[in-house]
């Protein structure tokens, strides 16, 4: 099951995470963005909950970016993709198609990619639950 949780580090997101197998938090590359990264992964922390990253439109601000990665390495958090700018997304939505529905853009392959590593991601926290 996929739990898609409001940002921040409030009762709505204590709630979306409250027995989960794992947390993969979305960011985007701008302060706030990994100043709340910052407080979801202490929370996550807090509660011994995995958590893996993704930098979602992660070529807008490359330093930034960059720093994430960075600031990810330091607290031993994954980050298991990034999602690029993508103008097919608006096209995709005003389809009323997710993006890998609508076609094979640099979104939707990027979208690939991460549910592949989430999986594995997945797997292997189950093998070390059950070893």
């Amino acid at each position: 099951m996929i739990i898609d949780g409001s940002p921040g580090i409030g009762c709505p997101v204590i709630s979306s995470i409250t027995g989960t197998t794992m947390v993969l938090a979305v960011t985007e590359p701008t302060l706030s963005g990994l100043h709340d990264l910052n407080r979801v992964a202490d929370l996550t922390r807090h509660f011994g909950i995995p958590t893996a990253v993704c930098v979602n439109k992660s070529d807008i601000n490359p330093s930034m970016t960059a720093s994430i990665y960075d600031h990810c390495f330091e607290k031993k958090v994954d980050v298991l993709g990034v999602i690029h700018y993508d103008t097919e997304v608006t096209r995709a939505q005003i389809a009323g198609l997710s993006v890998i529905e609508y076609g094979d853009s640099i979104a939707s392959r990027d979208i690939r990619a991460l549910w592949k590593a989430v999986e594995q991601k997945l797997e292997t926290i189950t093998k070390h639950k059950k070893g």
